[in-house]
């Protein structure tokens, strides 16, 4: 596990992001034929299946976003024996703006005011992917009826909720906090909004925060 070499904010997703899926428990090493820094679970906590966002290559080799702490730590996987899919979506939140765009190819095709972290809990900035699509047991709860659960943890909270502090993108019971600066550091967007994303966005999505 090593950090990312250039900041997350520097990498730029090109259309068609390349994402690795696999099936079956995978090896993370600490550089090409390197040592084996960590397993990853072809399933997690949430039983969300293993979708990892491609950040570099070399022959043989993919060098993937990983999940969990430390935000931002990448790591190399071998590229073969596991799935290549390409994803044409991105996320961008701006948090001055506090504004979350959806993009297609390029394009816009959705726009919205999100609520972000307060100023004693902000939402980390960088380029993070999406880990999980949860449905809510309570759609009319605090996170509405969808969380998506992305590869960043808070830089405040080492646990919350039961959790290790992971940042989403959630629905909200509170539609008259969007466009506030009021969360524990997850985007909150209103319920509609959250269920075309959980809808359209596949696992593996980048994810940009600055």
């Amino acid at each position: 596990m090593v950090p990312n070499r250039a900041a997350p904010s520097d990498r730029v997703a090109a259309r068609g992001s390349v994402v690795v899926r696999s099936d079956v428990d995978l090896d993370v090493h600490d550089r090409p034929d390197g040592a084996v820094v960590r397993t990853l679970p072809a399933s997690n906590g949430f039983g969300s299946p293993l979708a990892l966002l491609v950040v570099g290559s070399e022959e043989g080799w993919a060098e993937v976003l990983l999940p969990g702490r430390p935000t931002g730590a990448t790591g190399w996987v071998r590229a073969d024996g596991v799935e290549l899919r390409t994803v044409d979506l991105e996320v961008r939140v701006d948090l001055a703006e506090r504004r979350l765009v959806l993009l297609e190819e390029g394009e816009v095709v959705l726009e919205t005011a999100v609520a972000v972290g307060a100023p004693d809990a902000p939402t980390p900035t960088g380029r993070f992917s999406l880990t999980d699509k949860i449905a809510s047991a309570d759609p009319d709860g605090a996170y509405g009826p969808f969380a998506l659960g992305l590869s960043a943890r808070s830089e405040v909270f080492s646990e919350f909720g039961g959790g290790d502090g992971q940042i989403a993108i959630h629905g909200t019971d509170d539609p008259g906090s969007i466009g506030q600066a009021v969360s524990h550091g997850c985007v909150r967007v209103p319920d509609d909004v959250v269920r075309v994303l959980n809808e359209r966005l596949p696992l593996g999505t980048p994810v940009v925060i600055s």
